[in-house]
């Protein structure tokens, strides 16, 4: 039985057995949901070379959602290139797989809230660090399992993933991840979050890193205010660690509020010494990093795209939405190297993204983007990208 058999047998049994109930029970609700998303997309390499290629996201899920507080979800997706298959009659299915699969059980006896176990995206405080991004085909998803518990206007939530399992055949370590994410009810001064995490490599000379800090939120009127700080302390690597992260966003609502002006900087530290035994240089771990280091993508692992000498991004955005199907968007960013180390200059890159996106019908939208990045001589330096990079895209997405 090939995998695509074998998903498809496990949606049938499914299929089949959610409405069944026993006397006196009432009957499940069965939900399905799915999309196609294909999007063709041209970009410069960092080698200068350019890149063409379509892509396609497929997903079909089943939500089972059950009395008592009980929910059985199962997602599967098959992301592929055009043209990778073998031939027109390549049937191995290689391409897919479960991207979520959990069950979950509300109303805790004493402890009260939810707990979710299995495969899942979890996405927590802004994504900085551990996110759901929606940008690449394939998503991020992790095996593990959360405490979910609402708290009036305030929530908390208890994250175990499992990174990486040793005696599986692709790995030859074990890895962990624990967070835990509180946000407060919201008060006169605004409202706070808090966040910690830890993240472990099991093996001699692995990582014990922890990651702690909080989010402030204030809004008045057409104004709202963010700041975010973060402290990295413990061993990475087998050696210390002492790093961090400050961000700072000031946004107001123009144009009937359907249009925004938003200034954003961000400073992630940088270790202008790798040669010493203390690292200092700030990772931003599973993070929606598209979202927020530049659409073109070419800070996607920070700290290897920077060279472990940190990053400053100075950002201006503009968004507005003209009609309530139609969206523009227009991010002018500035990126700094945050130690200059053995270059010649701290200044990376400037990149310009825009976007537009549409809703065809109600369950149609199109999207279409294209970004400039001006490599300048940090990024040349790193051979990240020598001279102008230019990446355009146009994507269309159909859910149900």
């Amino acid at each position: 039985m090939t995998s695509s058999d074998r998903i498809r047998a496990v949606l049938f049994l499914a299929l089949v057995s959610a409405p069944a109930s026993a006397a006196g029970q009432a009957t499940p609700q069965v939900s399905w949901h799915g999309e196609i998303r294909p999007r063709m997309e041209a970009r410069t390499r960092p080698d200068g070379s350019h890149d063409y290629v379509t892509s396609m996201r497929a997903r079909i899920a089943l939500d089972v959602i059950m009395e008592s507080g009980l929910r059985f979800f199962i997602q599967p997706q098959d992301v592929r290139d055009w043209g990778e298959e073998l031939s027109e009659r390549d049937r191995s299915a290689d391409a897919v797989d479960f991207h979520q699969a959990f069950l979950e059980v509300d109303r805790l006896p004493a402890a009260g809230g939810l707990i979710r176990i299995g495969r899942q995206e979890v996405a927590l405080a802004e994504e900085r660090f551990l996110g759901a991004p929606d940008w690449g085909q394939a998503g991020q998803t992790f095996d593990g399992l959360r405490w979910i518990r609402p708290s009036g206007k305030g929530r908390f939530e208890a994250v175990y993933l499992k990174l990486r399992e040793s005696w599986a055949p692709a790995h030859d370590e074990d890895a962990d991840f624990m967070a835990a994410w509180y946000v407060m009810p919201p008060a006169g001064i605004g409202s706070v979050e808090l966040l910690g995490i830890r993240n472990r490599v099991l093996e001699p000379g692995g990582t014990r890193q922890n990651t702690a800090g909080g989010i402030w939120k204030g809004a008045s009127g057409p104004f709202s205010l963010r700041v975010q700080g973060m402290f990295q302390f413990g061993e990475r690597d087998g050696a210390d660690v002492e790093a961090f992260m400050a961000a700072g966003m000031a946004s107001v609502k123009i144009l009937e509020e359907r249009g925004s002006v938003t200034l954003w900087y961000d400073h992630l530290s940088g270790d202008g010494d790798p040669a010493d035994d203390e690292v200092q240089v700030f990772t931003t771990l599973y993070s929606a990093r598209n979202r927020y280091y530049g659409r073109a993508d070419y800070f996607t692992d920070i700290p290897a795209h920077t060279g472990g000498l940190g990053l400053q991004d100075a950002v201006v955005k503009l968004a507005y939405r003209p009609t309530d199907a139609t969206g523009l968007n227009l991010d002018v960013h500035s990126f700094r190297t945050a130690r200059q180390g053995d270059l010649s200059s701290r200044r990376l890159a400037e990149e310009v993204d825009a976007w537009a996106s549409y809703r065809f019908r109600q369950h149609l939208t199109v999207q279409a983007g294209f970004s400039l990045t001006w490599g300048r001589a940090a990024m040349r330096e790193l051979e990240r990208l020598d001279g102008r990079g230019e990446f355009a895209y146009l994507m269309t997405s159909l859910r149900f």
